[in-house]
């Protein structure tokens, strides 16, 4: 059920006869893309793995199982947070109007908040990837740690579809703290002195 569902007095509005039968499609659509997304990825491990050394297998097994993990994780907050945000902007509408959005820009703009939440929230994974091929390491990672932080709270203004400041400060919490657990995830993972 889509958050904004849970707002009082709230109708969709259809503008066009096909608009129902392509919202099912798309929903459709979506939901087999996410639940073949572990499957999709275990493929590939399956690929890329028989081209790997064993000391650089070690840390990318369980680099998929984390970023599904994550992405999860990311996706299930997105969905957790929204009608809170969907309440902040019907504050705005006047007593006299009634809210009636159109169906698939509310689609889209659920989606857009989830994904963007589910990839936000891939951060370490990322940072983990940097840190094996030896671009960054935990110590540059811990030494800047603010500029990491702030840079979390930028990326939120920027990737949230909503740009209002919950959604932001939403995203930005979290990713915060997945920095600081990236510090500790890239020192498992990163090269150290002496070795190749």
């Amino acid at each position: 059920m889509n958050p904004i569902l849970r707002l009082n007095n709230t109708k969709f509005l259809f503008t066009n006869i096909t608009e129902p039968f392509m919202l099912k499609m798309q929903v459709c659509l979506i939901a087999g893309l996410i639940i073949t997304l572990p499957f999709v990825t275990i493929e590939a491990w399956k690929f890329i793995a028989p081209g790997l050394k064993s000391n650089e297998k070690r840390p990318l097994r369980w680099i998929a199982p984390l970023s599904i993990l994550l992405f999860a994780f990311g996706v299930a907050l997105a969905y957790w947070i929204m009608p809170y945000g969907f309440k902040w902007f019907a504050s705005y509408i006047p007593p006299h109007a009634e809210l009636r959005p159109s169906v698939p820009a509310t689609m889209k703009f659920s989606i857009l908040m989830l994904l963007a939440f589910g990839l936000s929230f891939e951060l370490p994974v990322f940072l983990m990837l940097l840190g094996q091929v030896g671009i960054i390491n935990s110590k540059m990672l811990s030494d800047n740690w603010r500029y990491g932080v702030v840079g979390t709270f930028i990326a939120a203004a920027v990737f949230t579809p909503s740009n209002d400041i919950f959604s932001m400060v939403a995203m930005a919490t979290p990713m915060a703290g997945l920095y600081v657990l990236s510090i500790w995830l890239v020192h498992i993972v990163e090269k150290k002195p002496g070795k190749e």
